[in-house]
């Protein structure tokens, strides 16, 4: 009696395994690490590629129409970026930094400063079990603010290195798909990587473009409605409206949520029911009105795609990765695209 299995008949299975498969996953895995170690290199570009893909065209309307060379051309355009710039965040800075502390204390006040401002230092009164229990939360204020002060000023030199790299692509973009020629000489894929880079150019910069304007109008209209109806604190409100318009359809919900709570701590129930009713107006006139004539000749990418996308982003990269998941799939979606068509092609 037998309790296992006996194989009538034996053979003997050999896998064969090039060396050029070897040298490939080799050169797969060492690509992947390397990639991995560069990372925030590999970030800092491709920001400059979203940045020059965003710029692009007003510079050839500025060679083409004013016939201003190119050199001048990308000065001037990236002066008047940083002017405008400069202006908009001394305009809004002081304003926010104002109130917004007022604003985290009306949504949020801890019980130990109920009913105590920033303005009435000599009424506050710390017992000492309260003054050991607010020790340790300097120390870790102390250790954020740095943290804070450090990531601002690394954050200024990348953001410089990225407008220096999208200046140095703008000037070089016409010679920029002649890159491909490290790793073949073939015309027919030389070809195909300017057809590629022009439509990542043009769907990316779109992209980029089209959200720029809407968050601005969002940003702009949250804030005069909520002026009008007297809401406090409008400024951050309408900043975290036109921010939260990269979320579509999800984001104006969610920025709709403090300034309901606001006006029903502030002004009663009665002005929280109007700016839950001026947040929907503004949802529809943005949907049905904004979107399609922003988005029209720009290239859209799907609502719930967006969200799915943004929220992998978070995952995976947290703000970093939100803002570039976008423009990742953008990429990968335009190549999959040229790849699918050119296999069809040679199959026929």
């Amino acid at each position: 009696m037998y309790t296992g299995f006996m194989l009538s008949k034996e053979k003997d299975v050999s896998v064969k395994i090039s060396l050029t498969t070897i040298f490939w996953v080799f050169g797969i895995i060492a690509a992947a690490y390397l990639m991995f170690r560069v990372q925030e290199i590999l970030i800092a570009i491709l920001f400059a590629v979203i940045v020059m893909s965003a710029f692009r065209p007003s510079l050839k309307w500025m060679e083409r129409r004013l016939r201003i060379p190119k050199v001048l051309a990308v000065l001037i355009l990236y002066a008047l970026f940083l002017t405008f710039l400069s202006l908009a965040l001394a305009l809004i800075i002081p304003p926010l930094i104002r109130e917004l502390p007022h604003v985290v204390q009306t949504l949020s006040l801890p019980p130990m400063f109920n009913g105590w401002s920033f303005s009435n230092w000599d009424t506050l009164n710390l017992s000492l079990s309260d003054l050991g229990s607010l020790l340790p939360q300097i120390g870790i204020s102390f250790n954020a603010i740095y943290r804070v002060v450090s990531s601002t000023f690394s954050g200024i030199f990348t953001f410089f290195t990225v407008l220096v790299m999208s200046v140095y692509m703008m000037l070089d973009r016409d010679n920029l798909h002649n890159k491909v020629q490290w790793f073949t000489k073939d015309k027919r894929h030389i070809s195909l990587a300017k057809e590629l880079l022009d439509q990542v150019e043009r769907q990316l910069g779109g992209w980029v473009r089209g959200q720029v304007a809407l968050m601005i109008v969002i940003g702009v209209i949250t804030y005069i409605g909520l002026r009008l109806l007297s809401v406090p604190y409008a400024l951050p409100l309408a900043i975290l409206a036109g921010a939260l318009e990269i979320l579509p359809n999800l984001g104006p919900t969610i920025a709709a949520i403090p300034a309901v709570i606001i006006a029903y701590l502030v002004l009663g129930p009665a002005m929280s029911l109007f700016v839950v009713l001026f947040y929907v107006l503004v949802q529809q006139f943005e949907n049905n009105l904004i979107v399609p004539k922003i988005m029209k000749d720009n290239v859209d990418v799907n609502p719930l795609t967006s969200i799915i996308l943004i929220l992998a982003g978070v995952e995976f990269g947290g703000v970093i990765g939100a803002l570039l998941s976008i423009p990742i799939y953008i990429v990968i979606r335009s190549t999959y695209s040229m790849w699918f068509r050119e296999r069809n092609r040679a199959a026929a």
